[in-house]
């Protein structure tokens, strides 16, 4: 009885032996496995199929109004003096021709006499030059006193021209006195100088801004330069104007400001007539343009684990994946898949919680 007490314990082990196990998946196996919802439920979804399509959008941003850079002009003098009278201020309107200061100059006197003292050789030079002529043609005068009288003559007007020049340059005024004017219609900017100042030939006065030839600028970051396009529309929202602006995009800076990462995008208003005066603040809505690519509202992309970010697709009757995705950018409630879809794939757009209570939405 020992004897078969012990064969039947030698053969239950030989058997349990000789059964395999199963292995079991780990509970937090990365195996996808389709989803379905039960059949009330499913009326909560939003599916869409997707095609490519343009998603311009816009892109908003901080702005200023300034002087395009060929509309200011520096006003300064040709010549050494000490202003006399500053006649205009910060912010003052002039026409062309207006005065903005009155100086007065040694060196101003001097050119002037110098141009009167040429006037007067010249006048000396001709009335020689035709006497010689004459004295020539009675046959009593001599060849090389007519050449020498031609070249003196010759050497007047030449120097009459040149101070001519320089009379010009100072404008008009008597004697020591120079009015500087301003060149073109504008508007002061800067006055770089006071009455009783003394001030060199070359020396910048005033700094002058051509009203219509103001623009708006705007500070654009990196990432949406690509979207802009010249021409594009741009709406400017400025404090003291209570009606929006509509303008479009003239051009953009070739630089990138290196701690900010933006670029300037130059906008002109449609209407030329509005008043814009540099150093206002502004902000700036452009219409964006965008390639053909797939978007989808930023309901449909979930984000689980806290960074991977996923669509659920249909695969079949209530059947769905979770689908990896790469998106950009969103705006105004959409997101572009830069990698993980294809055209015509069904994509639960609305209620996708409904289908993992573990993630979350990409707001």
């Amino acid at each position: 009885m020992a004897l078969s007490l012990a064969l039947a314990l030698a053969l239950g082990c030989d058997r349990h032996k000789a059964e395999p196990k199963i292995p079991t998946p780990p509970a937090d196996s990365d195996v996808k496995r389709p989803v379905s919802l039960r059949p009330e439920s499913l009326p909560y979804l939003a599916i869409r199929e997707i095609r490519p399509e343009t998603h311009a959008g816009t892109i908003s941003a901080p702005a200023r109004v300034e002087f395009r850079a060929q509309a200011i002009s520096s006003v300064g003098t040709v010549v050494a003096g000490r202003i006399g009278k500053v006649l205009v201020q910060i912010g003052d309107r002039v026409k062309a021709g207006t005065p903005l200061a009155v100086l007065a100059s040694g060196e101003a006197a001097q050119i002037r006499s110098d141009y009167s003292r040429a006037a007067a050789e010249l006048a000396r030079a001709q009335d020689q030059l035709r006497r010689q002529l004459e004295m020539q043609r009675t046959g009593v005068g001599l060849e090389i006193e007519r050449v020498a009288a031609e070249t003196q003559a010759k050497q007047a007007q030449t120097e009459l021209e040149r101070s001519r020049d320089l009379v010009k340059l100072l404008g008009d005024g008597n004697a020591a006195e120079v009015v500087v004017r301003a060149p073109m219609d504008s508007v002061v900017l800067k006055t770089h100088v006071a009455t009783g100042a003394a001030v060199g030939s070359g020396s910048p006065l005033f700094d002058l801004g051509e009203p219509s030839a103001a623009w708006v600028v705007a500070d654009v970051f990196e990432k949406d330069l690509l979207l802009v396009e010249k021409g594009a529309k741009a709406v400017i929202e400025l404090a003291s104007s209570p009606e929006p602006i509509v303008g479009h995009v003239v051009g953009e800076s070739a630089a990138i400001e290196t701690e900010l990462r933006r670029a300037s995008v130059f906008i002109e208003p449609d209407n030329r007539q509005i008043a814009l005066r540099p150093g206002m603040f502004a902000r700036v809505v452009i219409e964006a343009s965008a390639p053909e690519q797939i978007v989808v509202p930023t309901a449909a992309v979930l984000i689980k684990d806290g960074r991977e970010t996923v669509v659920y697709v249909e695969t079949a009757a209530n059947r769905f994946e979770a689908r990896p995705v790469q998106v950009g950018q969103s705006r105004e409630g959409m997101v572009p898949i830069l990698r993980g879809l294809s055209a015509g794939e069904r994509v639960v757009v609305g209620g996708a919680l409904l289908l993992d209570g573990e993630a979350s939405l990409l707001l």
